[in-house]
Parts: structure tokens; sequence; C-alpha cells
């Protein structure tokens, strides 16, 4: 029945000939295991083009969208790790295999006439394949393919006359950015396969139409199949083995949330890029954070090679060198015409030979030069000034590769809760872990500190680590004139109550005594917990709310409101309705002078986002705050005037954005959800 079919379908086809074509190929001397390399080329990249459409079914190629694509391929589509891992070393794997095939190639001679247009063929493949390998590199839109592209780019710019206008063709623009990933894009999955798929088919018709180099002395003949397609089978599958062994030994970086380890056997399998399986995802790419950019393995031998030609001579590594080496290697067959064909024989050999090891060497040395120095400091006091300089600029990259794998780590696990719409790239530049740091030394750390992560050596207010905690506040209450709370601001009533209490205490006795420390303590947990309107509905914390409430009511109610009674002291202090949590501290930020504050005794200056109509409309909100103020200033008082000025001062404005002063709140309080943006994160603060 078979046998039958089979005649059916070869009288309407004729594939029996395509067959015989394909596979019944004549080898003289038979079937060897050094002929195996063109034959594992085309097995993978038949792997990459699979890989590449099952990759463009998840992938969405915008600037503000790819990174975001290529995550969830990586860590929530099923496989999908596998697939972009294979899809990753596959290219690093025809970079090897070329190499390879090139260096078969040469020793048997087979570049040599006829056969020079198939080496030149087999050129080109090489062109297309690293072309293949630069514009992959840029798609997933990382820090990493972010900056390796741009130096690529730069190279192609130092093209004499032409450069500048290649280089703007390439990026799309004057700027990296949509246009730049679409246009690789486009030369990724459209132009460069359909290039390279048409060069292999011209390359294997050239090839089959002289056959397999074979030495003069070969014996006996053999067919390609089955003895030599077995071995190229075996070679590949040993190829795919390993590639498959990189991909599940894991080169990305883990999801640490409880969702994504408490995972069944089918999700750990199906889902292992959140266990590190695959290939590395880095951060978004981000114009505005620099990275210690550096080309992909295969292309670090001319990186190193740029290091030798500076200034003007850049021209020289960048265009003449590799041109020169392309032109080399294009010549060869040349040399091996008639008489000169055992010179061009050993020429080949020689220069491809002297290339991969040069190539090899140059990577080496890029390599080299970035280790971790290992040299003790008195071991680099005897190097001379250029050394010493080698030395710390590998310890400064060093330094600056550990922090962007730290900040690709935290990209990572902020994208498992969620990725803004306006961009991965928003994910660490509305972090408040990462954020939060920079922003208060930038606009907090001239008067404040925060623990040790502080520049400022002379604060003039309060450190505001763990700020609102019950640590924090009994700390206050215990100790009102150490430097950490308010002993350099002008805001010592508080300290002078405190003292005065103690000391009525101690006067007291030790019952008395005992008894103020105690209502410290409550006071401490109930105003760490950030109490507002209703009492906590849990039994344990809602006697200790009850216990705080009171003590608070009993020892400091008469110079603080909270929830709208209290405060009526002319020491009066800021209203501790939720003090500590987001708004407390969101009011205290905006408008510090306000009555639910400091008042007219504050130093601060209001921080508002000055931009914009949102900005008209807080400049009013302080402008009413500041009318509020004045109008208790009787013109009768000799002090008038000084109180008008300490009002001036008290409301005074410096730019602050809404997302900066958010990121700022959420690190104070160890809050570090992404800032989303969007709505107005928040009005101006009321009373």
């Amino acid at each position: 029945m078979f046998a039958k079919l089979s005649d059916w379908l070869d009288h309407r086809t004729g594939f029996r000939k395509v067959r015989d074509a394909l596979l019944l190929e004549h080898i003289p001397g038979g079937a060897k295991w050094r002929y195996v390399w063109g034959s594992c080329l085309a097995f993978v990249f038949a792997v990459q083009l699979i890989t590449g459409v099952l990759l463009m079914t998840s992938y969405s190629p915008g600037d503000s969208t790819a990174w975001s694509s290529v995550y969830f391929i990586q860590y929530e589509m099923d496989f999908g790790w596998c697939i972009r891992g294979l899809h990753h070393f596959g290219s690093q794997t025809m970079v090897v295999l070329l190499g390879l095939h090139m260096l078969q190639v040469v020793i048997a001679g087979a570049h040599l006439p006829p056969r020079e247009i198939n080496w030149w063929l087999g050129l080109l493949l090489l062109a297309a394949v690293l072309g293949l390998s630069l514009t992959g590199y840029l798609l997933p839109w990382d820090q990493k393919g972010y900056w390796a592209t741009q130096v690529a780019t730069n190279i192609a710019g130092s093209l004499p006359l032409v450069g500048p206008a290649v280089q703007k063709i390439i990026v799309g623009g004057p700027v990296y950015g949509h246009h730049t990933l679409t246009r690789f894009f486009t030369l990724h999955v459209a132009i460069l396969p359909a290039l390279v798929i048409a060069l292999i088919m011209a390359h294997v018709a050239v090839f089959r139409r002289h056959g397999v180099t074979a030495p003069k002395n070969a014996a006996g003949e053999g067919l390609f199949w089955p003895d030599q397609a077995f071995r190229d089978l075996l070679v590949s599958l040993i190829i795919f083995g390993v590639m498959l062994g990189l991909v599940i030994y894991g080169h990305g970086h883990k999801i640490t949330s409880a969702a994504a380890t408490e995972r069944g056997f089918y999700e750990r399998v199906a889902h292992a890029g959140k266990d590190g399986r695959g290939a590395n995802l880095d951060a978004p790419a981000d114009p505005s954070r620099p990275y210690p950019a550096r080309p992909e393995w295969y292309f670090l031998f001319l990186f190193q090679l740029l290091k030798y030609f500076e200034g003007d001579q850049e021209i020289v590594g960048t265009v003449i060198v590799p041109s020169g080496v392309f032109g080399l290697l294009f010549l060869l067959p040349l040399l091996g015409y008639g008489r000169m064909r055992p010179f061009g024989h050993i020429v080949g050999v020689t220069v491809v030979v002297a290339l991969l090891l040069g190539v090899g060497f140059l990577t080496y040395l890029a390599l080299d030069a970035d280790r971790e120095p290992t040299l003790s400091s008195e071991e680099i006091e005897k190097l001379d000034d250029k050394q010493k300089q080698l030395v710390e600029k590998a310890r400064l990259f060093q330094t600056e590769l550990r922090d962007a794998a730290d900040l690709a780590r935290r990209a990572i696990q902020l994208a498992d809760e969620g990725i803004p719409t306006d961009g991965a790239v928003y994910l660490l530049r509305r972090d408040p872990l990462t954020q939060g740091p920079r922003l208060f030394r930038q606009h907090c750390g001239t008067c404040h500190t925060h623990g040790t992560d502080s520049s400022n050596e002379n604060p003039t207010a309060s450190d505001l680590e763990d700020f609102g905690t019950q640590k924090w506040i009994l700390g206050l209450l215990n100790e009102p004139d150490s430097p950490r709370y308010f002993a350099k601001t002008n805001l010592k009533a508080m300290s002078n109550w405190i003292k005065l209490r103690r000391e009525s205490a101690r006067k007291k006795g030790a019952t008395e005594e005992k008894k103020l420390a105690d209502d410290f303590e409550k006071i401490a947990v109930w105003l760490g917990e950030h109490p507002r309107d209703e009492a906590p509905t849990n039994d344990d914390k809602k006697l200790a709310w009850e216990a705080g409430s009171k003590a608070f009511a009993n020892r400091c109610n008469e110079c603080h409101s909270f929830n709208g009674t209290g405060g009526t002291s002319t020491t009066r202090g800021p209203d501790f309705t939720g003090y500590g949590d987001a708004d407390w501290i969101r009011m205290m930020i905006m408008s510090p002078a306000c009555n639910l504050r400091y008042g007219a005794k504050n130093k601060m200056p209001a921080f508002r986002d000055l931009e914009g109509i949102s900005g008209n409309l807080e400049a009013h909100e302080l402008n009413q705050t500041k009318i509020i103020l004045l109008r208790d200033i009787s013109d009768d008082d000799p002090t008038a005037e000084t109180k008008r000025k300490t009002v001036d001062e008290a409301t005074r404005a410096t730019a602050l954005t809404e997302v900066d002063r958010e990121l700022i709140i959420r690190w104070l309080l160890k809050d570090y959800r992404v800032i989303f943006g969007g709505e107005p994160i928040s009005g101006p603060p009321k009373g």
C-alpha cells in the first residue's frame, strides 16, 4: 500500500528525483567527520528561523513595548525562556561554526579554483550572519543592547565622506529611538534572513556542481545518504545539546516573589525563566542612565582593536584594517590559479589560521583588560602611571557592571508586579528604592540626613531614617536634644517640654518616672501605626491604640491636635493625625508652613510642582497659606515686620515634581512599589 501511494505521488510530483538530487550525492573517499560543519551551520540556521518565527508571535517592536514583550516571552510565555534561549545561543553558535567551517574549507583547499565563487558566497554569508547578530542584539531594547549598538553605529559613522549619512539612515534620525528599533527589526526578520536563505541556496547549488573537495589519493566513494547524513545529524544533535545545556544552565535573573517560587511541576518547567533559566535580559534601555557598554564577545576583537587607534587614527581600526582583512580573504582564491595552486593553498591556511588566532588573542586581551584587578594596594603602588590608570579603569568597569546587574535584577522584580503602559523605562525611573536616595540627597540632603546614606556633614534638620516609626518617635521622646532630631532647629519647644516633664516626674519619685516612660512607649507604639480616624479591629492592636491615644491625650494633646481636637496651646505643634504616613509627609513637603504643620516657625521651603496649570494652582494655594499667616499679625505689634519676613520665608517654594515627591515619600516609608503615574498623584494638601 505504501509503495502504491509512493508511486502515485511520484507520478504526479516527481518527488523521487528531488529526493535523489538532494540525498544521493557522491562523496569521493566516502563520508568523513570533517565534512559536517556546513550541514551543522544549516541546522543551526534552521533552529534560528524556527525560534525566530515563534518569538515574533509575541514580540512588539516599539521603544515603549519591546522590553515588555521580551520580558513576557522570558518570564510569562510557556517555554518562552527556552525558545528565546535557543535563539540567543544559536546566534553565537553560528559565529563559532562559521570560523570552524572556514578553517575546514581552506585546509581542504575548497576555496581554490574552480570553487572561488563558492568561497565568495561564503564570505557574503559570514557578513550577513554577523549582520543578523548585530541587528538582533538591539531588539530586546535593554541597556546592554542599546549602548552596544551605539558603539557599532558610531563605527559606521566614522566611514569617510558617507559615514554620517549612513549612520543617520541606520539610526533613523539624529537620536536612537523607535525608528532605530523598527529599522533593525526589519533588517533582522525580513531582509537579512531572506538574503541568507538566497545565499545558502546559491552556495549549495555551486557546491553540488563541483562536489566535495577530496584528497587526490582518496580511495573509494560513498553517498551523502545515509553515511554522511548520519554524521551530520549526530554532530548537529550534539551542538543542539550544547545550546540547550547553556539555556538550561541559565544566564537570566530569578524572580524572587512568593508567587514565582510556589509553582507546580508544569509551571516550573514551562516558566523556568523565573528561576533564571534561559538568556539574560538587562534593564530597560534608558538614554539618561550610563552603562558600561561592551559589544557581544564575538565583536570584542574589534573593540580591542580600536584601543590601538585613537583620535584621527580611529578610522584605521574601524574601516581600514577590517576592510583590508576582508579584501585579503576575497583575494585568496586568486592565488590558486595554475602552478600557484600549492602556494595559494598554503597562503589560505596561513591567513585564516592567523586571522582566527588574532581574533582570539584580541578577544582575550579585551576580556583581560576588563577583569577585576587582584593586585594588592602595595603592588598597585609599584606600577607606573599608565598601568595604574588601566587598573583603575578595570576596577571602575567592574563596579559599573555590578551596579548595572543590580539594576537589571531590580527591573525584573518590578516587572513581575506590572509594567507602566508608557514604557518599561519607567520601571526604574519611578522606582522608590533606586531613585528615592538620589532625589532625597538632591532635594532634602542640604538640611536632612538619612542614617549613613548621606553626604551632609553638617545637617541643620532631623535625620529621617525610620521617620514616623515607633523606634524614631521613642528616640525623639527619650533624646529630644539629640542632633538626630530637632537639636539643630528652632523647634525646641518639644525638647523643653520633655525636659520639664522628666524633671517633674523625677522629683515625684520612681513610680511617676516609670509611668512617664510607659506613656512615652505607648505613644510611640500608637503614633508608629500612623493613627487616623478609627481604631483597628484586631483586639491586641485595638488595646494598644486606645492606650496610646489616651496617653497622647494626657501628655501631648494640649500642644498637638489629633483629628481636629487639641492643639490649643500658644506653643502649638504640628497636627498628629496620621503622623508619619504618606499623607502626613506629603503635606509636610508641600505646605510645611500651614497651621497643621509648623506654621510661621517653619524654616523649610514648600516643595511643589511649579510647572503648567498644576503649578499655578499650587502657587495659589501657597499664597492662601501666606494670607492666613499674615492675617494673624497685628500692625500694632512692634515685631510685625520681623514676623512678616518670617512668613515670607516660611511660604517660599522650591520646584519638585509630583512623581519625584512621591518617590521620596515611598522611599522614606520603605514602600518600594513603582509609581505608575497617569492621574495626578495627589492634589494640594487640605488645611
